[in-house]
């Protein structure tokens, strides 16, 4: 009796066992595979990542259709161990930029053990609502090296339905389902069917995820009843134990009946129909006639090379995996099958447009991506599809499957990789930055594909960093900030730009590597609040895009305070001041572009009134409106040829006659008064047309000469000369050219060049120069004295003229050295023989002392202001 007891209590554990083996594996299926939503998203993501440099962004879009389920609580994305992006926002967006340390210990653990963490019931983080969740955590990993994680969290219930526990209780088991809790060892419980049983005795089943988890369940009337003990007296033992061993005999029969059957329909690698399997359930399909189906096939070329590389356990884990990626991508009712080694096929009953196949087409083949490591490097092998519609009732599986097959290797047939290949190097050429050379699954095609990817990538960062600080260059601001607004027009950023005060003394006084060494511990001080969203647009102007929301004036104050430390370089210190600006999107401008130029006029705006924090405002706003205002109206003027050319006479002391006149722009303001000329001059060379302007200002000055220069006794006309127009390529034929089709002699044209600017471009501009001389063209430096004054390098310029800024005039009657200076200046010019002009002469007593210092010319109020054409004519009449 004993014996058959425990016979019958080890037939009830054994099949409490068969039941326990089945819903383990039932659990670490739904767990690992079809509730799982996490591990889908991390591969998209780590396929993704070199396509879409904004993860948060791309992120976002992807995980939309989980968010849509009601079941779905959470998705989150950490790159490496910052968290970059947390859905819904409404709830979580306060945890974006978090560190993982900052998460429950489950997030560290995925990290460590570099696969699939399920964690629940919990509640999250920052949750108001404190709902109980299960926590899937799929961390990327690329060469066993850990990138970052998903994180997507499921409704309690939904998760322990999907688990179908429930059904023990039906089938008169009492259930206890616990895990063994990471950090302290204790017992958690995740569901139960009694709160009050006790499972000392109960039949157990361990499995890892990779927390320990444990299954117990038991009879709810016991292992043995009471009704089963007075039957087990009563019942022939031998009777009992011949009934048993007949029905296990005929279930096992059964059971490989049944098995033979379907292995007869089903590919054995995946657990899919194979072609007589799938031939049939679409024969079914189709012979019903309900709705439409749509026929896809998705081919792996090159398959059985790379099954060879990536070796059988490997292509084994690839295969069983297939199943479970079509489930997760596929939410309607299908049939999918293998055909071959590297073919699939797959039946869809739904309506669907032309590009909602093709967008069906296109995912699954990203889920069927097969990864192939070549010589120690990840490649992948993406599918190529072709899909036909069937019509229910009108056409047999096998004709369909047969044509979808030869439809697909007749196009195939006649695409040449080659030209493709050519194609898209033309459009590389053509100036796309959208090219990517990767739609080929041979291997060998695959590798030229890869080889030109990296070669472009190579190409976009020589084109958008700067070769010596290896920091994104303008260019880069204009892409990334695009990208940040074409993503999400609402979302708000601050842009920062710190400049350098008098940074050109420390190449001037050391050398210019200490000035890149400067440059280069600016940049790491910069790094820490902007990241990657930092650029060098120009010499020691950095500029920085802010994301963080906080005020303008705080986070420049930050700024000004990471340079209160002096920089060292070796043994020396040298202390920095910095001048911040700063404006936002979309408050100052809604383009890169928009952005960029008020930035600058901020900048701009900070250094001419000497403030060392300048935030975009109304009076800025204004000063942009002023000058686009100036920009327009200069443009209108010239392409009209209504802009005013005035002139101001030159007098001669040696034989006391106006024997010159310099040309000088005057714009109109349209309220009867007119813009400064510096103002106007300095709008057109930052905006491109100084050329045009320059031009313009030649062409009237020269035809004032040949109309009116010989009548009005003028031996010479000047003309400022922008150093944008002086470095143009053929700049000395170009102007030339304008002065002769005005018909008169060059030696009656002066062109005056700044003497800072012909200092700082000499040897570009020597030889346009030099050719303009030749030719007769005086040159003048004009404002000499502001800048160098030094006398040394007069006899190596190529000048005929020099003009003594009005800086220096001003003070000789104040200042004995700055006449003495007037005076030895004179001289020198006198030794290389240059003629020497003195501006801004304004009072006879500044006459007396300048004529009695030698010079040739006097030029200034004191003798006449600027004035129209009309007017000279009259003044010089006279």
């Amino acid at each position: 009796m004993i014996w058959i007891y425990s016979a019958v209590v080890g037939l009830r554990q054994r099949e409490a066992e068969n039941i326990l083996f089945y819903y383990r594996e039932k659990i670490i299926l739904q767990m690992r595979g079809t509730v799982n939503e996490a591990t889908a998203l991390a591969q998209t993501a780590h396929a993704m990542k070199s396509l879409e440099p904004d993860a948060a962004a791309w992120f976002e879009a992807a995980a939309a259709p989980l968010m849509e389920r009601p079941e779905v609580r959470m998705v989150g994305l950490f790159e490496g161990d910052v968290l970059t992006a947390m859905l819904p926002r409404s709830k979580y967006e306060k945890l974006t930029g978090q560190e993982l340390r900052n998460f429950s210990y489950i997030y560290t653990m995925s990290k460590v053990v570099k696969e699939l963490v399920v964690e629940g019931p919990v509640v999250l983080q920052n949750d108001p609502e404190g709902q109980e969740v299960f926590l899937f955590l799929q961390p990327i990993i690329e060469e066993d090296a850990y990138l970052g994680q998903v994180a997507v969290a499921l409704e309690r219930d939904y998760v322990l339905k999907q688990l179908g526990l429930n059904a023990l209780s039906d089938q008169g088991y009492d259930y206890e389902l616990w895990r063994v809790e990471p950090q302290n060892g204790s017992k958690e419980i995740v569901a139960g069917s009694r709160t009050d049983a006790d499972f000392s005795h109960a039949q157990k089943t361990v499995f890892n995820l990779p927390t320990q988890w444990t299954l117990s369940i038991q009879p709810t009337a016991g292992w043995l009843s009471g009704e089963q003990r007075l039957g087990l007296i009563l019942l022939c033992v031998l009777l009992q134990a011949l009934l048993l061993s007949l029905v296990g005999l005929l279930y096992r029969s059964i059971r490989q009946k049944r098995a033979l059957r379907e292995a007869d329909r089903v590919d054995q690698a995946t657990g899919l129909y194979n072609r007589k399997g799938f031939t049939a359930a679409l024969d079914g399909w189709l012979q019903d006639g309900v709705s439409p189906v749509t026929l896809f096939y998705f081919s792996i070329e090159g398959y059985a090379q790379a099954a060879r590389l990536i070796g059988p356990d490997e292509e084994k884990r690839y295969l069983q995996s297939v199943p479970d990626r079509m489930s997760e991508y596929i939410h309607s009712l299908f049939l999918a099958g293998r055909l071959d080694e590297g073919s699939y096929i797959v039946a869809l009953r739904e309506e669907m447009d032309e590009q909602k196949h093709d967008d069906f087409a296109k995912g699954l083949s990203l889920e069927l991506l097969l990864q192939v490591r070549i010589d120690g490097e990840k490649s992948f092998l993406m599918p190529r599809y072709q899909y036909i519609r069937c019509e229910p009732g009108k056409s047999r599986a096998a004709e369909q499957i047969s044509s979808l097959i030869r439809a697909y290797y007749d196009r195939v047939s006649g695409e040449s990789p080659i030209r493709t290949l050519t194609e898209k190097c033309r459009q590389l050429i053509e100036g796309k930055s959208d090219v990517v050379f990767d739609e080929y699954t041979d291997l060998e095609m695959m590798e030229l594909s890869k080889t030109f990817n990296r070669y472009r990538r190579q190409v976009e960062q020589l084109a958008y960093s700067d070769p010596i600080f290896a920091v994104g260059n303008r260019l880069k601001f204009l892409r990334d900030t695009n990208m940040l607004i074409s993503y999400d027009k609402k979302r708000r950023f601050s842009l920062y730009c710190v400049d350098i005060c008098s940074f050109s003394q420390y190449n001037e006084l050391f050398s210019a590597d200490i000035g890149d060494e400067i440059l280069h511990e600016v940049l790491r001080r910069l790094s820490r609040p902007f990241g990657s969203y930092l650029y060098r647009i120009n010499g020691d102007v950095f500029l920085g895009v802010s994301l963080s929301g906080e005020g303008a004036v705080s986070f420049a104050d930050r700024l000004k305070s990471l340079f209160a430390e002096p920089v060292v370089v070796g043994n020396l210190s040298f202390p920095l001041q910095v001048r911040v600006a700063a404006c936002a999107y979309p408050e100052h401008g809604e383009t890169p572009s928009a952005l960029l130029d008020h930035i600058q006029s901020v900048l701009r705006f900070a250094k001419e009134a000497d403030q060392t924090v300048t935030i975009y405002n109304d009076q800025l706003d204004e000063m942009i409106r002023t000058e686009a205002d100036i920009l327009h109206r200069l443009k209108k003027a010239v392409r009209q040829e209504t802009l005013e050319v005035w002139y101001q006479p030159i007098m001669r002391l040696a034989d006391n006659r106006y024997s010159a006149a310099e040309a000088l722009v005057r714009l109109s303001d349209g309220k009867g008064g007119y813009f400064s000329a510096g103002q106007v001059i300095s709008l057109a060379e930052r905006n491109g047309i100084v050329e045009e302007l320059g031009d313009y200002v030649l062409r009237k000055a020269c035809q004032f000469m040949h109309d009116c220069g010989g009548a009005l006794e003028l031996k010479r006309i000047g003309i400022n000369l922008s150093v944008q127009q002086l470095l143009v390529g053929n700049s000395a034929d170009h102007l030339l050219k304008l002065i002769h089709s005005a018909g008169i002699d060059p030696r009656l044209v002066t062109l005056e060049i700044t003497e800072s600017i012909l200092i700082q471009s000499i040897d570009q501009a020597a030889q346009a120069l030099e050719k303009l001389r030749r030719a007769g063209v005086h040159i003048a430096l004009d404002d000499f004295g502001v800048g160098y004054s030094s006398l040394n390098y007069l006899s190596n310029l190529p000048v005929d003229i020099i003009k003594i800024d009005r800086s220096l005039t001003r003070q000789i009657l104040t200042s004995p050295k700055q006449y003495a200076l007037l005076k030895s200046i004179v001289e020198m010019a006198s030794i290389n023989e240059l003629s020497v002009v003195a501006e801004g002469v304004e009072t006879r007593a500044e006459q007396q002392a300048i004529a009695n210092s030698g010079v040739h010319y006097i030029q200034g109020y004191y003798y006449a202001r600027p004035m129209p054409e009309e007017e000279l004519r009259r003044f010089l009449g006279h």
